[in-house]
């Protein structure tokens, strides 16, 4: 005969089985619409978090389709920025070869009405430093240059080739402590020697006292020196000075500016007279 605990537990199973299987049987009967009650039940515990996680993940779905996106149009306006600066640069180089052919065209004008050859010739580079005014050229020996030709621009006169070597020159300006050029007051003709002063103005030495010099007055090369022909300008006249010598010192405003300067003319000749330079006008006779 079973004991009394033993007994006890298999009714308190007896009714819990009994008790689940009629739970089950309430959740397999249908509600009104045809849904089970059990089935309801749980749909109605779980839409609210199947709502938000939809919600979670649509929020997700929005954040990485915009991070994309935004990936997209940066890359895109890289690829913008770059084709711009592509478009400057080529409108740029365009400007610079429309202007450099502008120069060597007037350089050309010059020497088609020179009754000397001469030939074009780029500045490589340049040295100006007040003690010492040079530039180097890319016209050589091979090309026909040779020591002491003058060297000529737009402008006026430049300076003299102090060594040619094989494929390029070394040009001293007018403007060098060193360098020294006859020089003349265009207007009364009133001549004396210009020295160069490196970044100060020139100075036109030796003039007679009551020589006729006027502030304003232009100075051009007189073709004394053997190396420049006739005619050239070196500058303006902006300062007058009396000397107890009797003579006047007179200071002369470069008409080049040499740390702009990128092209020039070698005059293939130093006839040291003739020629007079288009950027002024003839002498009156």
């Amino acid at each position: 005969m079973p004991a009394p605990s033993a007994t006890r537990r298999n009714v308190v199973l007896l009714v819990a089985l009994l008790f689940a299987q009629l739970l089950l049987i309430r959740g397999s009967a249908r509600g009104g619409t045809g849904e089970g009650l059990l089935e309801s039940w749980t749909m109605g515990v779980t839409t609210p978090f199947v709502t938000i996680a939809d919600w979670i993940g649509g929020g997700f779905r929005s954040l990485f389709e915009g991070v994309g996106d935004l990936i997209e149009a940066n890359r895109r306006n890289t690829e913008l920025e770059l084709e711009l600066s592509e478009l400057r640069a080529e409108v740029g180089r365009s400007r610079e070869a429309t202007l450099e052919n502008a120069r060597l065209r007037r350089l050309l004008g010059m020497r088609d009405n020179s009754p000397t050859e001469a030939i074009a010739a780029s500045i490589v580079t340049a040295k100006l430093t007040g003690q010492e005014m040079m530039i180097v050229v890319d016209r050589g020996k091979r090309h026909g240059v040779r020591d002491d030709l003058p060297v000529v621009a737009w402008g006026g006169a430049v300076g003299r080739v102090l060594a040619a070597f094989e494929r390029h020159s070394k040009v001293r300006l007018v403007t060098d402590p060193s360098a020294g050029v006859g020089g003349a007051i265009q207007r009364s003709r009133a001549q004396g020697q210009v020295y160069g002063r490196g970044f100060s103005p020139l100075l036109l030495a030796y003039v007679p006292r009551f020589s006729d010099v006027m502030l304003g007055d232009r100075v051009v090369t007189s073709g004394a020196d053997g190396i420049f022909p006739r005619g050239f300008a070196l500058g303006e006249v902006r300062e007058i000075e009396e000397s107890s010598a009797g003579t006047q010192t007179i200071f002369v405003t470069p008409l080049i500016d040499f740390r702009e300067l990128e092209e020039v003319l070698i005059l293939m000749e130093s006839p040291g007279a003739g020629i007079v330079s288009r950027t002024e006008p003839a002498e009156q006779p």
